[in-house]
């Protein structure tokens, strides 16, 4: 923490504290129940395959939001109304689950969870305007840490609160922090929109053009197929049929996030000090994937799946802090909502198709076989890495 203490000037050092805080306070508000929540559906009969789609609702919305949302915000010039906005809709969202038990109703209500998480595109951009152009990249790690520190304590409580109250009282926890969340938004401070003139529309679709950003989103989409079919869907059920409780699958959840915030830590502090192959670190990334996924369907005991969900965490959490970083490095400043809405919404399109397919996989063939499927896709997400991606750092 004392990186991320010293990370800004005296001047900007509280609105970035209030920035992070508001961060961490929004991500907890839509990720309490998530680790309870595939065998919370299973208990309603629920097929795999609708869970899958629940699970990927989150993603499709996104897919559909961010470039939109990174586009207006770019030619409107502005930030803070839509953070506080997608603040009041994840918290919406959330509290709406305690009262329904509704499948289809979930799933918009799910829907909605990832029209909130859309928003992620203008607080990442937001953030980094605090800081200077050459500390940028290095920087967003550090909001990405607030990200994992909310997963972490969140599915933590989640999970307690599963445990002693039931799950539906995960709800009101997130829907508390969601209230948190959108008062700590309103206090939050943008730059004045520049004098010079705003970007065209035509001009921010053509960032899609950057080869940079498209190498980044591409192999984004592979992170998240695997984060959110294993981690966030199907990891907690392979726990739950070896025995689990909730606490358990809370702590298991948690096992993953902790992981995920190291990553950040040291890769912020990695690029900001030495000239490192982004190929290489993102190679390592997506094979501790296939070695962490690998696990699942060779065991019957909870300490090998917390071994596998540490690893696959570590993993996660590296791709992910060094493509965040770098997807928007070669794109001007006026068009970075949009470039960052357009990474954000095609890796969407992986959390969205991820637990789908393996949610199809796994009521064909079984839950070891979803897993394996899952090792494969983090397996091409390796060999793209050396295929996509230059020996040198871009």
């Amino acid at each position: 923490m004392r990186a991320f203490w010293y990370m800004g000037n005296k001047k900007a050092k509280p609105r970035v504290v209030l920035f992070f805080i508001c961060t961490f306070f929004f991500w907890s508000s839509i990720y309490t129940y998530v680790p309870t929540m595939t065998p919370y559906l299973v208990d309603f009969g629920i097929s795999f395959s609708l869970i899958g789609l629940i699970g990927g609702s989150y993603g499709f919305s996104q897919m559909l939001m961010r470039i939109p949302l990174g586009i207006v915000s770019d030619k409107l010039g502005v930030r803070k109304r839509f953070i506080v906005l997608g603040v009041i809709i994840g918290t919406i969202s959330t509290l709406g689950m305690y009262f329904t038990e509704n499948a289809y109703v979930i799933l918009f209500l799910r829907f909605l969870a990832g029209v909130a998480a859309s928003s992620w595109v203008v607080f990442t951009i937001l953030f980094t305007d605090y800081f200077e152009e050459s500390k940028r990249a290095s920087r967003i790690s550090y909001l990405f840490m607030a990200h994992g520190m909310a997963l972490t304590l969140s599915r933590l409580g989640g999970g307690y609160v599963a445990n002693r109250f039931g799950h539906e009282y995960t709800f009101f926890l997130g829907a508390a922090a969601g209230i948190i969340a959108v008062s700590l938004s309103l206090c939050i401070t943008e730059k004045a929109p520049e004098a010079k003139e705003l970007p065209s529309v035509r001009s921010l679709f053509g960032v899609i053009k950057d080869k940079n950003l498209i190498t980044m989103s591409v192999l984004g989409i592979f992170v998240q197929m695997i984060l959110q079919s294993t981690i966030n869907t199907f990891t907690p059920q392979a726990a739950s049929e070896i025995g689990a409780d909730y606490m358990q699958l809370g702590l298991l959840a948690t096992a993953a996030s902790i992981p995920s915030i190291l990553a950040s830590l040291v890769c912020g502090s990695l690029f900001s000090t030495r000239n490192v192959s982004v190929r290489l670190v993102l190679a390592v990334g997506f094979a501790l994937q296939v070695a962490g996924i690998l696990i699942i369907p060779i065991t019957a005991e909870m300490t090998p799946v917390f071994v596998s969900t540490v690893i696959v965490g570590l993993g996660c959490g590296i791709c992910m802090s060094t493509l965040l970083g770098f997807c928007t490095q070669t794109v001007d400043a006026s068009r970075r909502s949009a470039a960052m809405g357009f990474f954000q919404a095609i890796y969407g399109f992986g959390m969205f198709i991820g637990p789908l397919i393996i949610g199809v996989f796994v009521d064909w063939i079984g839950l070891s076989g979803g897993f394996f499927l899952a090792a494969a896709v983090a397996a091409t997400g390796l060999a793209l890495t050396f295929v996509l991606i230059d020996k040198q750092v871009e």
